[in-house]
């Protein structure tokens, strides 16, 4: 009985631990959400935000009657294992709403179907008149690409205090012209953060 006594209690101490579902369509709940020093749903979303913000005021989308975006290389410098997505979806998103911008997913390799689709043309068992014929597919005018960085900072305030951490990152994003290579847009934006525990190398 004594052996089951210690077992009892910690399924009791996991029970109360639990799991929360946070609504992000409540703001109260959403900033009351317990902050880490990892990027996170926050981050992505308020930068997204004024990345595409940025980019639609600069009138760098008017320089084409009607901006096709390839999604290029966007590089992870920091210590986590990001998809990029997480970040260049939510500006696509918005993008699209807006009207200002196509995005083109064949062109990067994101969706292969429109590929797939074209090798049918001589395939008896599918009416060729509902094949995608030459010359349909539309190439990007513009590119997106960019970096995100990650800088740790140590910081000290007095003999008796802890030492915490400033992790400073910084999402770069460039929107290219293809036809002449030239950067028609850029912005940077800084996620700065302090605490304790920080992601490290």
């Amino acid at each position: 009985m004594k052996k089951l006594l210690p077992v009892a209690l910690c399924l009791a101490l996991t029970a109360c631990g639990g799991t929360r579902v946070v609504d992000l369509n409540d703001e109260q709940e959403v900033s009351s959400m317990q902050h880490v020093m990892e990027l996170e749903y926050r981050d992505w979303t308020n930068t997204a935000e004024k990345m595409t913000e940025s980019m639609i005021a600069s009138g760098a989308l008017k320089a084409e009657p009607k901006p096709v975006i390839a999604i290029g290389n966007i590089t992870n410098d920091t210590t986590q294992r990001i998809d990029s997505d997480m970040l260049t979806k939510k500006i696509r998103t918005t993008l699209l709403k807006s009207g200002k911008a196509q995005i083109a997913t064949n062109f990067s390799g994101e969706d292969t179907t429109s590929d797939k689709v074209r090798t049918k043309r001589s395939d008896d068992e599918y009416n060729q008149s509902t094949i995608a014929q030459k010359g349909t597919l539309i190439a990007p005018n513009m590119s997106l690409s960019g970096k995100m960085l990650q800088r740790n900072l140590k910081l000290e305030s007095g003999w008796f205090s802890s030492v915490d951490t400033r992790v400073e990152y910084y999402l770069q994003l460039t929107l290219t012209d293809l036809k002449s290579g030239l950067s028609v847009w850029e912005d940077e934006q800084p996620i700065i953060k302090e605490g304790k525990d920080a992601p490290t190398w």
